[in-house]
């Protein structure tokens, strides 16, 4: 597909954007099943809402699906998912981070305030996460919302997601007379895209039913792993397959997806 240069120039400015109908319904309809199935087997939180934090609560979250079930694979090595990120990030290819499940149960409650690089050793400006729904987005659940422009102030600091950190970003926000944005209720198929350095939320599911989200993480080709800080070590072992701080994220569990 062709990627609106409204899309690019938006990324650019804001640090996020919306694609309308990526995916199709036909094709959410085929891959979802075996999404949900393989979310649902590699649960390792069973524990009720109400014994977890606040992180807990917010979603039921499982890993690298494409390891586990060849259907999750052909979703998150899309050639067309991929082509965005890479036109949006200006490179002229992009690896697979990581993918994840994001599944908000009834009840679940709301996702702080955070920024993903925090937790990435990787060189900064490099990455672009979709988010895409399985199934529609009502205005009672929302979609994400993003500080629009936050990429471009790189780490605020506030440490990793809890109650705490949100209360410290909202006032970040607000002493920086920044923008909050979403794009509202989502058909599944449509995806939002946001930088690496976004500050991103989301809302509590107060419905009787889940709501599923499939995200795939992409990075520039060639972009190189930094010494991680006490946040990133866990990334640095799971994700990056033995490679080390000065490499290139190249390793047999980073693919290049595109092109």
């Amino acid at each position: 597909m062709n990627v609106p240069n409204s899309a690019v120039e938006e990324f650019a400015h804001k640090g996020h954007t919306c694609i309308r109908g990526l995916a199709t319904l036909e094709e959410i309809a085929y891959f979802r099943p075996a999404i949900e199935e393989t979310a649902t087997a590699g649960r390792y939180d069973h524990r009720p809402l109400e014994e977890r934090d606040t992180y807990g609560r917010a979603f039921l979250q499982v890993h690298n699906l494409w390891q586990r079930d060849t259907t999750c694979k052909g979703f998150v090595f899309a050639k067309r998912f991929a082509h965005v990120a890479a036109t949006l990030l200006g490179a002229d290819g992009v690896r697979l981070y990581h993918d994840q499940s994001l599944f908000k149960e009834p009840n679940g409650g709301y996702t702080p305030w955070h920024q993903d690089q925090v937790y990435w050793p990787l060189e900064s400006g490099k990455t672009v996460t979709m988010w895409m729904p399985l199934v529609e987005i009502t205005a009672e659940i929302g979609s994400m919302h993003f500080v629009t422009g936050s990429h471009k102030f790189g780490n605020v600091d506030a440490g990793s997601i809890s109650d705490e950190s949100h209360q410290k970003i909202t006032q970040w926000v607000s002493d920086n007379s920044l923008n909050e944005e979403s794009y509202g209720p989502m058909q599944s198929g449509d995806a939002t895209f946001h930088a690496g350095s976004t500050l991103h939320r989301a809302g509590p599911n107060p419905t009787s039913h889940e709501r599923p989200v499939m995200t795939v993480i992409f990075v520039a080709d060639g972009t190189r792993i930094t010494e991680p800080t006490p946040l990133q070590g866990f990334d640095l072992r799971l994700w990056l397959g033995g490679k080390q701080p000065g490499e290139l994220v190249d390793s047999p569990m980073n693919p290049l997806l595109y092109p």
